[in-house]
């Protein structure tokens, strides 16, 4: 899952610290539309960017017989993990899902299209616009992580709220519910291919002013780093040198996460989290006490 904030699209474009679409990077009109007032008259829906500022990964499990080929687990921490983004003025943006190398043109998979619109029906509420977005990670052909945006068409969102998509054997086509029909090129037809439903976001470069991403993330039970004292320990650690302060290595969202089994999350991390997210409210000393002790640091803040 994607943590950040939605910030109106500037008029010249020349921010490069955002990431998002305009509107000539939409397909169509299914996303830049209009959308409905209180009273259900029309009114412009005005774009925005993204810009993604945390990244944190459920629990999950892989399972070559599910069609997304991943099985999302019971998460413990959901919970915590939303209201921590909400003391840094963070809030859900998108998601992100990697696979392996596919053929050329074959985007998502119909599961990953499905998916891709229930986030987008969730973010905005019903079938409305929203910025929310959906990105892929994986192998390009130089050997080279590659990243994508995309956000499914307005079409899209409605037609899986009325469940009339569903996955079929071929993964590069949504079939469409036998209570339904779909007419294209004046044709009844049983499948959508996938690309027709997809919008490609432009991504640009961000690097954040306020968090850092260097503590473990949570739920990798198979890489050689796992959240832990020791590590917190490790980045805590970096306080004072290279022109960290205390407060820009604390601002890991990753860590704060792994934080909250420590402190509490109604008392402490309100006032941990405001001095990260506004660097003029200085972090009290006594918290930098109780969190270097818990890493079992030692030294001056």
């Amino acid at each position: 899952l994607l943590y950040g904030r939605f910030v109106d699209d500037d008029a010249d474009g020349d921010d490069g610290n955002k990431k998002g679409g305009k509107d000539d990077n939409k397909k169509g009109d299914d996303i830049n539309m209009t959308t409905s007032s209180p009273d259900g008259k029309s009114i412009p829906y005005k774009p925005q960017n993204v810009v993604v500022e945390a990244i944190y990964e459920p629990p999950q499990e892989a399972d070559p017989t599910a069609a997304e080929g991943f099985v999302v687990l019971d998460d413990p921490m959901e919970d915590k993990v939303e209201e921590m983004a909400s003391m840094l003025g963070l809030q859900r943006v998108g998601w992100i899902f990697g696979h392996p190398p596919r053929e050329a043109g074959f985007q998502m998979s119909a599961a990953e299209v499905i998916m891709a619109a229930e986030f987008q029906l969730e973010a905005a509420g019903g079938v409305d616009p929203t910025p929310f977005v959906s990105v892929k990670v994986t192998v390009g052909d130089d050997g080279n992580v590659s990243f994508e945006a995309f956000q499914v068409s307005r079409q899209c969102m409605e037609m899986v709220a009325e469940q009339a998509l569903e996955v079929g054997p071929n993964p590069g086509f949504c079939y469409v519910n036998d209570t339904f029909t779909a007419i294209q090129e004046g044709k009844e037809s049983k499948t959508v291919e996938n690309n027709f439903f997809l919008t490609v976001v432009p991504i640009r470069q961000h690097t954040s002013e306020v968090f850092v991403s260097d503590f473990p993330k949570a739920n990798r039970d198979m890489d050689d780093r796992v959240p832990s004292k020791d590590e917190m320990k490790r980045q805590l650690g970096k306080s004072g040198t290279q022109g960290w302060t205390y407060v820009d290595v604390l601002g890991d969202f990753n860590l704060l996460i792994y934080l909250c089994q420590f402190l509490d999350v109604n008392a402490d991390m309100p006032k941990i989290c405001q001095s990260i997210a506004d660097r003029d409210v200085p972090l009290d000393d006594g918290y930098k006490i109780i969190i270097s002790s818990i890493a079992g640091l030692d030294g001056s803040y």
